[in-house]
């Protein structure tokens, strides 16, 4: 079955894909690939790199969902809920192939608010640093392979508990996997904490005020 979404329903759209609401479920987003790539908030680099070898854009999908399984797989208790938003595989669109994925959402139903526009309007408290924390704790713990840790990924919102909204949470949405030629990340624990904290190094020095502490791999903000 075709599942039929139409352009000015996009809810956000990224450098490769747009994202839109499931029409027949709130709980649940539809990530289209772009038919071309994006050039803008995209490196130069990156976007020539892609128009030639396109088969790449596919490979990172390929490499977020094998991170996601990976991570599933090892916890399998019924409990778990993991720090990054649940993939619920592929649909047919009218617009193409859509990865279909959990919604993290406003109390009102609508998208969660990312660390990147809660520090852009200096909205974020001490709530959001402590949930963002809690998952940053829990992606070291767990060993989480994520090539693209920006601001933009991290969103501050509810899931859907069976019908009513959880408690608020800080979810990774976009960025799992090791997509890199040289897969650091997965040759070994030490060396994706390494890379961890760069990311995460890098994140703050990219959306001051906020502040990463390396020793006790943590973020808060410079008063």
């Amino acid at each position: 079955m075709t599942i039929e979404i139409t352009k000015a329903d996009v809810l956000t759209a990224g450098g490769q894909r747009a994202i839109y609401q499931h029409p027949h479920d709130a709980s649940k987003l539809i990530k289209v690939l772009h038919p071309d790539v994006v050039v803008k908030g995209r490196s130069r680099f990156a976007s020539l790199t892609e128009t030639w070898f396109p088969g790449l854009r596919n490979r990172a999908i390929s490499k977020e969902y094998q991170e996601y399984l990976r991570i599933m797989l090892a916890n399998p208790e019924p409990d778990f809920a993991p720090p990054f938003s649940h993939f619920y595989g592929f649909v047919t669109t009218n617009l193409g192939l859509g990865c279909l994925t959990e919604k993290i959402c406003a109390a009102d139903g609508g998208l969660g608010s990312t660390l990147r526009d809660l520090n852009k309007i200096s909205a974020l408290t001490q709530t959001h640093i402590d949930l963002l924390n809690k998952t940053i704790s829990r992606i070291f713990q767990l060993n989480i392979r994520a090539s693209d840790l920006n601001a933009g990924n991290l969103v501050f919102g509810h899931r859907d508990a069976g019908g009513t909204l959880a408690p608020l949470d800080c979810i990774v949405v976009d960025g799992l996997g090791d997509v890199h030629a040289i897969p650091v990340r997965s040759m070994a624990r030490w060396s994706n904490k390494i890379a961890l904290q760069r990311s995460f190094a890098r994140l703050a020095r990219k959306n001051a005020p906020l502040v990463w502490d390396n020793d006790q791999c943590k973020i808060s903000i410079d008063p």
